[in-house]
């Protein structure tokens, strides 16, 4: 039992010598490390896989609906924004910052197109069955629009489909 003690009690001077140096030994916390690893994964992570809102959250693939195939025409784009107009009840100023933060979150959309489930994830709950309606009838909207539906289109329509079909919700839009 001595020998517990006065080896414990040389880890503990060893430790405070070193902190009077200047040796920072904060890292030695695990409570401080855990806060810093959850920070860091907090900002570091792709702000696409956090959208706890069912609006924006569909407002983001309808613009990768569009934007699948390669860039969005200005007719597109002004088709678009009144899609979400209308779906979404807004103005068209706040139709435009919509479009403008899908755009900007969606960015060149490698990592939205393979990754719907963990998209859709954290709003999945807040989806009422009108809202799921409503949401796959405006990205095959989005997909029809310019020259129709190309299979690719098609093929992530029906993966965001597969997706909202898993589960009920209870809100509404707004």
């Amino acid at each position: 039992m001595h020998v517990l003690i006065a080896f414990l009690t040389a880890v503990a001077g060893l430790l405070y010598a070193l902190e009077r140096v200047g040796i920072d030994l904060g890292w030695l916390n695990p409570w401080a490390w855990k806060r810093r690893r959850a920070w860091r994964n907090q900002t570091t992570g792709n702000p696409v896989f956090r959208i706890d809102n069912p609006m924006d959250a569909i407002a983001l693939l309808a613009a990768a609906t569009a934007k699948i195939d390669g860039d969005i025409s200005i007719e597109e784009k002004e088709k678009l924004k009144a899609l979400y107009q209308s779906t979404f009840n807004m103005t068209e100023q706040d139709a435009v910052q919509l479009f403008g933060s899908s755009i900007f979150l969606l960015g060149p959309g490698d990592e939205v197109y393979p990754n719907v489930e963990k998209i859709l994830k954290p709003s999945l709950e807040g989806f009422t069955d009108e809202q799921k309606t409503l949401s796959i009838t405006l990205l095959r909207e989005v997909a029809a629009l310019g020259a129709g539906a190309t299979e690719t289109q098609r093929q992530f329509v029906a993966e965001v489909e597969g997706v909202l079909s898993q589960d009920s919700g209870t809100k509404n839009w707004g």
